[in-house]
């Protein structure tokens, strides 16, 4: 039997700037462009990227629930997903993060600084989406960002879905998409991946796989990237 990260649901796991810089090529995106984080979740780029000039907004039904409630759940997917981790240590390369230990401290750093912002904030950028409903204007966003969320739970959502999610994204973004990571949680490539890439109903949009600067799932270093316009 394949070796895999087992999720029964899906967990709040943070990541930070500094990691959505790596996996999605940022320094290719203008400060000015208007960003949105698809299921963002408690990631703190939102909060680093606006304090850094970035215009950003972040979309998430988990925005739904109070910062306590929130709170609460992150630090317990934190504590079982590191647990979880040490029997399959192999499946990850150790160079960004050089152990468990950090690993965890920079995902809890990542989630207590999402809770700072969300309080501040929880009005503003912050928005309750459920993908794919949600209530943003066609073209209202100049790039779009999906980060492990699509093809990562290829075992937990059927490709009609990632179709859907993509299709409403593409309404919402005038510039492109960019999709990290494209290796699903056995360490391998989403089948999905081929079958989105020779979609039909796709024809009209420039689709490639781009290498970038981070790994941690090994061979998980690839970011898909759809071309609008």
């Amino acid at each position: 039997m394949d070796k895999k990260l087992e999720l029964e649901d899906f967990v709040l796991i943070g990541r930070t700037f500094e990691e959505y810089y790596r996996m999605f090529h940022l320094e290719s995106i203008d400060k000015n462009e208007k960003i949105l984080d698809v299921a963002s979740g408690v990631s703190s780029f939102c909060s680093e990227a606006n304090a850094k000039g970035y215009n950003v907004t972040a979309a998430d039904r988990v925005y739904r629930f109070n910062p306590e409630e929130i709170e609460e759940k992150c630090s317990k997917d934190l504590k079982e997903t590191m647990e979880k981790l040490t029997s399959i240590k192999a499946l990850y390369k150790w160079d960004f993060f050089k152990d468990i230990e950090q690993l965890k401290n920079h995902r809890e750093r990542a989630y207590r600084g999402f809770i700072k912002d969300f309080k501040l904030y929880r009005d503003d950028r912050y928005i309750i989406s459920e993908f794919p409903s949600n209530n943003f204007k066609e073209n209202q966003f100049d790039v779009s960002l999906i980060s492990h969320f699509l093809f990562l739970y290829d075992e937990h959502m059927n490709y009609e879905f990632h179709k859907q999610i993509i299709n409403e994204v593409i309404r919402i973004t005038r510039k492109e998409i960019r999709i990290f990571p494209i290796a699903n949680l056995k360490a391998q490539r989403s089948p999905f991946i081929e079958k989105f890439m020779g979609d039909k109903a796709f024809n009209n949009y420039e689709i490639n796989i781009v290498k970038v600067n981070y790994e941690f799932i090994k061979g998980g270093n690839e970011m898909l990237v759809v071309k609008i316009k």
